[in-house]
């Protein structure tokens, strides 16, 4: 649902994008750069306008973060998958839910800090059926290295972002031995994902994160939602490193 809700309103933004630039690219050049230079310095005011916690900008490129902000926070809806809140509000503070008639605000507690549950996306497997372990959203905030993401740097974060690479290994692919596990039933299961011909789901690469559809985005944009994830407040998580949550904050 939230992967659909994304690529629809990231096909809406790329169409309106082209047409801006067609439009410019059939005038003088020169009008084409002021009107893109205009631009961006509207959204980059809007990012700092949606921004729903206090940003760290020492160090930082402004421009980048106010950037990363609109697109963090007005067209990927990010924090709606990579939020920590549960039901009933989810990503919204009580009595902030748009849902219930209420007026809008993002719960800053949990925001980008991961948790949401999309369940096993794998093949269901010996008689008890077992799909995998649960693909659960990570935690984007900064950790004490002032990187974001479970702290991996710039260049890493373009490699997931472009190609789903899941450098934390967290729901690999069952080898044969463990596929054989699972279908005699002998607990605990391991944690991977069990595949089939029809659904050959590679654990090596991000599961749900609609990373095909970022993929499309500039070498600035992805720079830019990096720079602002860098400006967020850290959130931290359980201790376990392998937990999707795990933040280490100090």
């Amino acid at each position: 649902m939230k992967a659909q809700q994304f690529v629809k309103t990231a096909a809406l933004a790329a169409v309106t994008l082209g047409v801006i630039i067609l439009t410019g690219a059939l005038g003088n050049s020169g009008r084409v750069q002021a009107h893109d230079d205009d631009d961006e310095a509207s959204l980059v005011q809007r990012g700092f306008e949606i921004a729903p916690v206090p940003l760290n900008l020492e160090g930082k490129n402004r421009e980048l973060v106010g950037l990363g902000s609109y697109f963090v926070n007005a067209v990927g809806d990010c924090n709606g998958c990579h939020t920590g809140g549960g039901p009933p509000n989810f990503n919204y503070a009580a009595g902030g839910n748009p849902y219930f008639g209420q007026k809008t605000k993002v719960d800053p507690t949990v925001y980008l800090s991961g948790g949401q549950d999309f369940g096993p996306v794998g093949t269901p497997t010996g008689a008890s059926g077992y799909a995998g372990p649960h693909i659960i959203s990570r935690n984007l905030t900064p950790d004490k290295t002032g990187r974001p993401e479970g702290g991996h740097t710039l260049q890493e974060f373009k490699q997931i972002m472009r190609h789903g690479t899941d450098f934390d290994h967290l729901h690999p692919t069952c080898t044969a031995a463990q596929l054989k596990q699972i279908e005699a039933g002998t607990q605990p299961f391991p944690n991977c994902i069990p595949t089939s011909p029809d659904n050959p789901a590679d654990g090596n690469v991000l599961q749900v994160m609609p990373w095909p559809t970022f993929a499309n985005m500039t070498d600035h944009h992805l720079d830019a939602i990096y720079e602002y994830l860098s400006a967020i407040p850290c959130i931290e998580g359980p201790e376990d490193p392998k937990d999707p949550l795990h933040n280490n904050c100090h």
